[in-house]
């Protein structure tokens, strides 16, 4: 499944924040919330791919773009039919869930009784509707955009302030689409031109803060013990300290979080400074295998740390 800037952000610098950062904790329970998102949309994804449409089918999981006003959009999941396009807002929270339609006021109450505000799920849905009946309408293309609040945690209770309001199990997903097949009738909608002028307007969001250089861990961390030690290199391999974990292939990973947290541009001297490599030479060495596109000449040399990092660990 796609995975946002932001996501792949807050996932590696959970491992990489320091730990007696003042902002540790809250970057912390960010990173479980979103855990638990992702949870709920691969549970939907699951339930997606076993239910059979009526007629042709687009889904997009995880749209990404920027209005023509300048305000993003990111949606959960998008499915589009030649009957009605869906916005689907997917959500793992547990408890019992409340809602004040009056204020538009979200809530949940824990098993502990403590009540904590969320942002409203419907207004952003519906804020993402009315975005997207304007762009089809701009085209030309009728076509009923409808949403949905999807909520993927069987555990979680519905206080009956939910009434009436657009939110379901998603064990219900596949009656509320056979439902809405059986509303909507059905259209001349060309559903490869529709993805064609949804694919030309997607892209990915930056990520909406960055952390400062020096708030950043250095080294090579083991990930067997949840990046709580780090590695250090001898003969090509990187040794834990603590469990004696050995690899060849830590590298790859802690390249991809520098990439992804510092920028994908690394010199010789800022590798050996956060993988923990005192000689030039060796790192010279490791940088010659590793066999990053290389760019400038003398001391203005750099190495370009490829998006795909990861999949060249072997």
């Amino acid at each position: 499944m796609y995975r946002s800037e932001n996501l792949m952000y807050l996932v590696a610098l959970v491992s990489r924040l320091q730990t007696n950062d003042e902002e540790f904790t809250s970057i912390q329970e960010a990173y479980y919330r979103i855990n638990a998102g992702i949870a709920g949309e691969v549970k939907m994804k699951r339930t997606l791919e076993d239910y059979h449409f009526i007629g042709p089918y687009k889904i997009f999981y995880n749209f990404e773009c920027v209005n023509e006003k300048g305000f993003s959009h990111q949606i959960d999941a998008l499915i589009i039919t030649t009957r009605f396009l869906l916005v689907v807002e997917v959500k793992q929270i547990s408890g019992t869930l409340f809602y004040k339609p009056t204020f538009h006021e979200f809530a949940r109450q824990t098993e502990e009784g403590i009540i904590e505000n969320f942002p409203n799920p419907f207004d952003q849905a519906y804020r993402h509707k009315l975005f997207l009946s304007h762009l089809l309408s701009k085209c030309g293309i009728q076509l009923s955009v409808l949403y949905i609040v999807v909520n993927a945690n069987i555990r979680t209770k519905l206080d009956s302030s939910l009434d009436g309001s657009p939110i379901i199990y998603l064990s219900g997903l596949p009656n509320f689409l056979e439902k809405l097949y059986a509303k909507y009738a059905e259209t001349t909608v060309d559903l490869d031109q529709l993805e064609s002028k949804l694919l030309a307007i997607s892209c990915r969001l930056p990520v909406r803060r960055k952390i400062e250089r020096d708030r950043i861990r250095d080294g090579v961390l083991c990930e067997k013990c949840e990046f709580q030690h780090v590695l250090y290199y001898h003969h090509g391999l990187w040794i834990c300290p603590h469990c004696g974990e050995k690899s060849k292939e830590a590298i790859f990973l802690a390249l991809h979080q520098y990439r992804v947290l510092i920028g994908d541009r690394i010199t010789n001297r800022e590798l050996r400074a956060f993988v923990g490599i005192d000689c030039k030479a060796v790192a010279s060495k490791l940088l010659k295998r590793l066999n990053f596109e290389q760019f400038g000449k003398g001391r203005g040399v750099y190495y370009l740390i490829p998006e795909d990092v990861l999949e060249q660990v072997r």
